[in-house]
C-alpha cells in the first residue's frame, strides 16, 4: 500500500517579499498543497525540517499551526483504505469545521463562566465592604468582654482561658529550649517562671497574647519591687526578670508562630549601675591566715573565694574546672561565652596550691551555699580585725524613684565579687586591657570596664607615680648629659 507525506513549504513571495505558506500532501507522488493563510519571509524558514526557524518570535505560533495541519490531514488519511487527496480534501475541510464549531462552543461556554465569575466577584467585593464594619462591631463586644473580665478577675473570680492554658504549657516547656545550658542558668530561668506565675495568680491575671501591654508592665514592676514577700527588690532584680519575659514573648512569636501584643517590645529593661565591691589584697590575706582557726567546714568557701580572687574566673567555669596548665599558665574554655582563658601561675602560688590540694577540681559546693556562707565567714574575719565595721552607702532605684541603703561590706560579697577584685587589682597594678581580657578569655572591653572599680584615691596615686617616673627620667637625662659634657 502507497504511502503518504506531508510537509510545509513556502509559495512564490509576493510584491512585499512575503511568502504564502502552504501544507502540501503528495500520495503515489502526487503533491497537492493546503494554504495555512500566514505568510512569512523566506529568509524565516527552514526548508529542510519544514518548520519555521526557532530564533525568530513567531516561530511557535507558526510551527504550533502546521503540526496541528499535518495531524488532522494524517489523522484523515489514516482512516482511508486508499487516501488520495481528492478523499482525503473533504473530510478534512469537514474536521476542520467541526473543530472550528467546537472552539466557538467552548468560548461561549467559557463566556459564562467568565461572566458567572465576575457576579461571584462582585458579590464577594462587596461583603468585604461590609467586614471593616463587622469586625470593627466584634473587637468592641471583644474588648466589653475582656474589661468584664478583668473586672471579675479583679474582684477574685477568675476563670481561666485556653490562651492562659496555652501559655503556662509553654512556660513548662521553655526551659527545655536551652538544654545545654549551665544548671544555675536553667534554675535561674525556673525561678523567673515561679516567680512569674506567682505574680500572676496574685494578681489575678489572665494570661492572653493581648495582655501584655504597659498596664500589664506597671502591675509586674509594682508587684515585684513593693509587694513580693515583703521584701525590698529594685531595679537590677526587675530589670533582669523583665528582660526574661521579653525573651519568652519573642520565643513565642519566633518559635511558636503566635502573634502576640507589640507593647511587650517596648518594655524596658531597667538597670543600675553596680557599686563594684570586693576584698582587697589585706582581707585576702586575712581570709588565708583565718583558715587555720576557723571551723573547718569553712575551709573550701574560703579556698574557693581565694581562688576567684587570684584568677576572675567565673563562679560557673570553677565549679566545672575545665582546665589544663600549659607553660605555666592556668588554661581552659569559658563556659558562658567560650572564650579562652589564659591564667599565669605565676600571679600568685596560691591558684597551683589551692589546684593541687582539690586534685584541680574544684567542684565543691553550690553558689548558692557559696554565697551564703562566704557572708558568713567575712563577717567572722572582719569582726575578728575590727574591719569595715561602718556599712556601706548604696544608691539604688525603683523605676525612676531614688533611694540610698546601707550595708555591711560583708552583706554585698558574692562570687561575683571574686571577678570584681581581680580585675581591679591588676588595673590598680597597671596591667593593659588586653592583658587582662586574654587572662579572662574575653575580647570586649565592655565586659572588663563592668568590673574595674576607678576610685579618686587610684587616679591620684597613678598620677604621682607617673610624675616620680617622669623624674626619674630627667635625672637620668641629667646624668647622661653631664658624662657627655665630662667626656
Amino acid at each position: 500500500m502507497a504511502s503518504y507525506t506531508t510537509k510545509a513549504y513556502l509559495k512564490a513571495p509576493d510584491s512585499k517579499g512575503l511568502c504564502m505558506l502552504h501544507v502540501r500532501y503528495t500520495y503515489k507522488r502526487i503533491p497537492h498543497s493546503l494554504s495555512l493563510n500566514v505568510k512569512i519571509e523566506r529568509h524565516k524558514f527552514d526548508s529542510v525540517t519544514g518548520m519555521v526557524k526557532t530564533k525568530y518570535g513567531e516561530a511557535s505560533s507558526i510551527n504550533l499551526k502546521i503540526r496541528q495541519t499535518q495531524q488532522l490531514l494524517e489523522d484523515v488519511a489514516d482512516t482511508l483504505p486508499n487516501p488520495d487527496f481528492a478523499q482525503v480534501k473533504p473530510l478534512y475541510e469537514k474536521r476542520l469545521s467541526e473543530i472550528e464549531e467546537q472552539k466557538k462552543e467552548d468560548a461561549k461556554i467559557l463566556n459564562v463562566e467568565n461572566r458567572k465569575t465576575k457576579i461571584t466577584n462582585l458579590l464577594d467585593y462587596l461583603e468585604s465592604l461590609e467586614i471593616p464594619e463587622r469586625k470593627q462591631f466584634h473587637i468592641n463586644e471583644l474588648k466589653k468582654i475582656e474589661e468584664l473580665e478583668r473586672e471579675l478577675n479583679r474582684k477574685g473570680y477568675r476563670n481561666e482561658s485556653h490562651e492562659d492554658s496555652q501559655i503556662r504549657k509553654y512556660l513548662e516547656e521553655y526551659p527545655n529550649k536551652f538544654f545545654s545550658r549551665s544548671d544555675s542558668f536553667k534554675r535561674d530561668l525556673t525561678h523567673w517562671i515561679k516567680t512569674f506565675l506567682e505574680f500572676v495568680d496574685a494578681t489575678n491575671t489572665i494570661l492572653t497574647y493581648d495582655v501584655f501591654n504597659y498596664e500589664l508592665y506597671n502591675s509586674y514592676a509594682h508587684y515585684l519591687m513593693f509587694a513580693k514577700d515583703g521584701k525590698q527588690y529594685y531595679n537590677n532584680f526587675f530589670g533582669s526578670h523583665v528582660n526574661k519575659l521579653k525573651s519568652f514573648l519573642k520565643w513565642l512569636e519566633d518559635e511558636k508562630d503566635l502573634k502576640i501584643n507589640k507593647g511587650y517590645k517596648k518594655y524596658e529593661v531597667v538597670k543600675e549601675k553596680k557599686e563594684i565591691i570586693y576584698l582587697t589584697e589585706k582581707e585576702l590575706d586575712l581570709l588565708w591566715e583565718f583558715k587555720d582557726t576557723c571551723n573547718p567546714s569553712y575551709v573550701k568557701y574560703i579556698d574557693l573565694c581565694l581562688f576567684g580572687n587570684y584568677t576572675g574566673l567565673r563562679y560557673s567555669d570553677i565549679k566545672r574546672s575545665y582546665w589544663w596548665i600549659d607553660n605555666e599558665m592556668l588554661q581552659g574554655k569559658t563556659q558562658k561565652t567560650d572564650g579562652d582563658f589564659n591564667i599565669p601561675l605565676a600571679l600568685d602560688p596560691k591558684i597551683e596550691e589551692i589546684l593541687k590540694k582539690y586534685k584541680y577540681n574544684l567542684n565543691l559546693v553550690s553558689v548558692e551555699n557559696y554565697n551564703k556562707t562566704i557572708k558568713k565567714i567575712c563577717k567572722e574575719v572582719f569582726e575578728l580585725h575590727q574591719i569595715n565595721t561602718e556599712p556601706i552607702q548604696i544608691k539604688r532605684e525603683r523605676l525612676k524613684e531614688k533611694f540610698i541603703t546601707f550595708h555591711y561590706k560583708h552583706e554585698l560579697l558574692s562570687s561575683h565579687s571574686n571577678r570584681r577584685g581581680f580585675c581591679t587589682r591588676l588595673w590598680q597594678q597597671r596591667y593593659t586591657e588586653p592583658e587582662i581580657l586574654l587572662m579572662l578569655g574575653s575580647v570586649s572591653s565592655v565586659v572588663l570596664r563592668k568590673y574595674v572599680k576607678n576610685t579618686p584615691e587610684d587616679l591620684l596615686r597613678n598620677v604621682k607615680d607617673k610624675q616620680a617616673d617622669k623624674a626619674k627620667i630627667k635625672a637620668v637625662q641629667a646624668k647622661l648629659e653631664a658624662i657627655e659634657e665630662n667626656v
